[in-house]
């Protein structure tokens, strides 16, 4: 299979460019998708690596590069729209696919939707854990009251 990108005739260009070891070229052309130029220098965030794997099988993205992750997290911890908008577009075209992706505005769309469930369920597992942390437990064995309450914070298991 080949590498498509939202940037095809560019990316033909700058592989070309690579194989020839035309520096000049590549100065002046950069790729955003391209691993070669911008490989992946840190370790991405738990956000990023869950969005990879998604992305990755629902829509066969094949590589990202170091602009993918930081245009995911500027994305994923931005509230304005517009400018979330514009770190997904950046992100797609750091990205390569399997095969020729759908239209720019559905992976688009569908890369917002993805971020505010994932949002969501980071917050309501966020305050379940919260809410766990102190538990009031009747003390029924107690002699000062009828029902005296303490408070236990569970301990992770070993």
């Amino acid at each position: 299979m080949g590498d498509y990108s939202y940037l095809p005739q560019q990316l033909e260009e700058h592989f070309e460019a690579h194989n020839k070891n035309d520096l000049d070229f590549i100065k002046l052309n950069p790729l955003p998708s391209c691993l070669i130029c911008f490989p992946i220098e840190k370790q991405s965030s738990r956000q990023f690596q869950d969005f990879w794997n998604w992305f990755l099988n629902k829509h066969s993205a094949k590589t990202y590069t170091v602009y993918t992750t930081y245009y995911f997290d500027q994305a994923y911890f931005e509230d304005d729209f517009k400018e979330r908008n514009n770190s997904i577009n950046q992100l797609l075209y750091s990205t390569t696919f399997e095969q020729q992706p759908p239209n720019f505005e559905y992976l688009n769309h569908q890369i917002h939707i993805w971020i505010a469930a994932y949002q969501s369920t980071e917050t309501s597992l966020k305050t379940e854990e919260e809410s766990y942390q102190t538990i009031p437990v009747f003390d029924l064995f107690s002699s000062e009251s009828e029902h005296s309450t303490q408070t236990v914070t569970p301990e992770p298991m070993a």
